[in-house]
């Protein structure tokens, strides 16, 4: 794999927002962040004027999916650092929604909040929003009869699934819509339109380009599958120039029926490249569950990640060995609860005796993926 190109650097020597702020920083009115899950959060300073423009482009792209000033928006999505969602809460206000930022967790209060206010839009991770789907029906509640009519999908590809896609429309009794790119682009400039015919790519927001993986100055154009690449054309503060996230993707320039020229990804974002693993919206390295597992009392010399889906979901299950020094389902908690900690999602831990694994000169394949391939 290439390089991942893009002009601007991070380093020790500059902290904590690298050498490309690009305005003074009384200008900074947000600092906000990407989730962290690969370690150290990426910090962002967003001026105020980028952030109105934040707030206008989401507008532009949510008001094209259906937003209107009358629904009232339930954000489901964790409101804190991490950037995630507050595109969207600006987008409802300039659109002149009501507002209801739930901010994740405690499903049962999302459940009861959302039929006493009476929500016509629910904003969140396909995952978490089927996890509020289960729970109502576990308590003999049916959210299709509800008000709802629309959702934003986001922070994993589960909307660009159509076996996803549709549990969530014929769940919620709603019409889902797939958006996003990556945190570093805020705002996001992929959506799609009320139309759901794949995500229109805002090419006046970030110019998206579609380049081979092995020389990313070789653009692919359009209806060929390869690496996207996203730069910022308005942005003053932490521009990112020609941003290489190791995103598979595919754009066509065939017309949509809403009647808008932009390009659109009909499959969404397709993978990844590189080895970072992705399950439900959380990014990770082996190396990450390496240095927790490794700290852990007990632990054994070898371990596998096993990647599964069960139903439309992918599932992490962690193999690995523990000694005789520690009892196993002792080992199991204390793993699975690091593990969620430190990845920020649940983890399933399958304690294995020592020698389990066969041992090997080489490399240790530790990664084993069993889901099956999302045919487009």
């Amino acid at each position: 794999m290439s390089p991942r190109p893009c002009c601007n650097s991070r380093s020790a020597t500059t902290p904590p927002f690298g050498n490309y702020l690009g305005v003074d920083f009384s200008q900074v009115k947000r600092i906000q962040a990407t989730s962290g899950t690969t370690g150290q959060p990426t910090l962002f300073a967003i001026s105020g004027e980028d952030w109105e423009h934040v707030s206008e482009a989401q507008a532009m792209q949510c008001w094209a999916a259906g937003l209107r000033s009358s629904d009232i928006v339930q954000i489901v999505f964790p409101l804190s650092l991490y950037v995630g969602g507050w595109g969207l809460l600006g987008a409802a206000e300039r659109i002149g929604a009501k507002v209801l930022p739930m901010a994740g967790g405690n499903t049962e209060r999302q459940i009861a909040m959302l039929q006493q206010v009476g929500t016509s839009v629910i904003c969140g991770t396909p995952s978490f929003c089927l996890h509020i789907l289960e729970t109502a029906r576990g308590m003999g509640i049916e959210l299709a009869s509800s008000r709802l009519r629309l959702g934003f999908f986001g922070g994993e590809p589960g909307a660009s699934i159509p076996s996803v896609k549709q549990r969530l429309e014929s769940g919620f009794g709603i019409r889902a819509i797939d958006f996003g790119n990556v945190a570093e682009l805020h705002p996001c400039s992929n959506m799609e339109c009320s139309h759901g015919s794949g995500m229109h790519v805002y090419q006046d927001v970030d110019y998206t380009e579609v380049v081979n993986p092995q020389n990313p100055n070789q653009s692919y154009g359009y209806n060929r599958r390869g690496a996207v690449v996203y730069t910022h054309l308005w942005r003053k503060s932490q521009p990112m120039i020609r941003y290489f996230p190791g995103d598979e993707t595919l754009m066509t320039d065939e017309p949509c029926a809403c009647g808008r020229t932009y390009p659109r990804m009909p499959h969404g974002i397709i993978g990844r490249f590189d080895d970072m693993i992705i399950v439900r919206g959380v990014k990770f390295y082996p190396g990450d569950v390496e240095a927790l597992l490794r700290g852990l009392d007990g632990m054994g010399t070898e371990f596998r990640i096993i990647l599964e889906r069960q139903g439309e979901l992918d599932q992490v299950r962690i193999e690995a060995e523990c000694d005789t020094t520690i009892e196993s389902d002792l080992f199991r908690a204390k793993a699975e609860q690091k593990l969620q900690s430190g990845l920020g999602m649940r983890v399933t831990v399958m304690p294995k005796e020592q020698g389990y694994f066969p041992l090997t000169q080489f490399k240790a394949r530790r990664v084993i993926d069993r889901r099956p391939r999302h045919e487009q």
